[in-house]
């Protein structure tokens, strides 16, 4: 009887081995259908080119509220530049308002009920470089349109959720090497198109710059059979579309090598023609980002829930784990009450 005592313990050992096998086993397929999900998301990276006359990423929008500077333009700075070569700058500075937004769009098509995993990396600089010094000034958001519209100001302000990067000094880091924020959230498909709206947000009325690199974006899931590849957003402003260049032709204007130029001013028109033709070429005009409708204003803190669901395979081999403990337990006050 003794030596039956002595046993309990190797028998809950192999109760928990058992446990543990059974949960690997089930979270093995949903391990690999994530590894082999494409990621939907085109030039997330912003290594394939950018639309010459806004500074937009290929396959990206642009969206801004106005009454502030604002400029979408090619990154190549080493230190603000996750992986490749190149990020997407967004720049809001001189705000004639309070809460005043710019930012990029991108449409796919997904498979509805099924999952996505979204991740954005990046990081936010500002004058101030500090959040206590501009009380939260800059901040990130993503908003989500689930039936596939590209209209931002239509997005429910429920859909807007609050990334939670703080912002860094504009051309000399602490330490110096800057952070780079990630962030991931789960996303659940309700139709076959859904549209991604990233936003940097500057919320006070002054003259302050922020700063806002964003790189390596993807939207990992399910690929929906026979879709195509999503044609690419076009960031056109005015009456002309961009023509897609590769960031080695644009300018670079990135605060460490000239001070950033504004967008929002209007291009000037170009001359009327004269008899005696011009020798010397006239500079191209920047393109003037559209003014949008203002959304009504967000929250201060701008804090959200994800949009994100438990997976059910985790639920299922958390039940099967406590079956198999109760089992254990039971065994073993049966054979002390037997000995």
């Amino acid at each position: 009887m003794r030596k039956r005592s002595q046993d309990w313990p190797a028998l809950v050992f192999k109760v928990l081995i058992l446990a543990g096998l059974c949960l690997a086993l089930l979270a093995a397929p949903a391990l690999a259908q994530e590894a082999d999900a494409p990621n939907l998301i085109i030039n997330g990276g912003f290594e394939e080119g950018f639309q010459g006359e806004v500074g937009v990423g290929y396959g990206w929008g642009a969206f801004s509220n106005g009454n502030a500077a604002m400029g979408w333009n090619v990154d190549s700075w080493g230190p603000v530049v996750i992986a490749g070569q190149y990020s997407q700058l967004i720049e809001i500075k001189n705000a004639a308002e309070r809460d005043r937004y710019a930012g990029i769009y991108q449409t796919v098509s997904v498979v509805p009920g099924q999952q996505y995993k979204l991740t954005i990396k990046g990081l936010i600089r500002s004058e101030e470089g500090d959040v206590k010094q501009s009380n939260y000034g800059y901040r990130l958001q993503y908003g989500v349109d689930y039936d596939g519209g590209t209209a931002w100001e239509l997005v429910n302000e429920q859909n807007w959720q609050e990334i939670q990067w703080d912002e860094q000094p504009l051309n000399d880091p602490l330490n110096g090497t800057y952070r780079f924020d990630s962030f991931e959230t789960t996303l659940t498909a309700k139709s076959d198109k859904l549209t991604l709206f990233i936003r940097a947000w500057k919320k006070w009325l002054n003259n302050g710059v922020g700063l806002y690199d964003l790189d390596e974006i993807s939207l990992v899931g399910p690929k929906p059979e026979g879709a195509q590849a999503a044609a690419g957003q076009v960031a056109a402003v005015g009456d002309t579309q961009p023509e897609l260049v590769s960031p080695e032709t644009l300018v670079q204007t990135s605060e460490h090598e000239a001070d950033l130029a504004p967008q929002a001013a209007e291009p000037e028109a170009a001359p009327e023609p004269t008899a005696t033709p011009q020798p010397e070429p006239q500079a191209v005009p920047q393109a003037t980002p559209a003014p949008q409708p203002t959304t009504g204003q967000l929250p201060v803190s701008g804090q959200g829930q994800d949009d994100s669901i438990i997976n059910p395979i985790e639920i299922l081999g958390a039940v099967l784990v406590l079956v198999l403990l109760t089992g254990a337990v039971t065994t073993l006050r049966r054979r002390r009450v037997l000995e």
